[in-house]
């Protein structure tokens, strides 16, 4: 558990991470038209780096590091993945920064 823990809450010790989460928790209000948003398949990593200005690869690695979190789940459609949150991971861990 103390691992995981430590990977979750360093996961959120970055700027871009948080705001990636940010977007993610209302897609539609941060992706307009022109990066068409499936509520259900979540937002394409190519929109989301588009959107933080920065390259798809280090787009990827943020979104790597979410995903090993548990705060973003992956979907591969094709050639794009999409990420949307989990948002059950965000109780579970307020859950066990109270257990501490």
């Amino acid at each position: 558990m103390e691992e995981d823990f430590v990977d979750k809450v360093s996961a959120l010790a970055n700027g871009n991470r948080l705001q990636i989460l940010e977007w993610l928790k209302n897609p539609s209000a941060y992706f307009g038209p022109e990066h068409p948003v499936d509520e259900a398949e979540g937002v394409c990593g190519l929109y989301i780096a588009e959107k933080l200005g920065v390259t798809p690869a280090t787009a990827s690695v943020h979104l790597k590091i979410l995903t090993a979190a548990g705060f973003v789940q992956p979907l591969r459609i094709g050639k794009y993945t999409y990420f949307k949150r989990v948002e059950t991971a965000f109780s579970d861990l307020a859950d066990a920064m109270r257990s501490i």
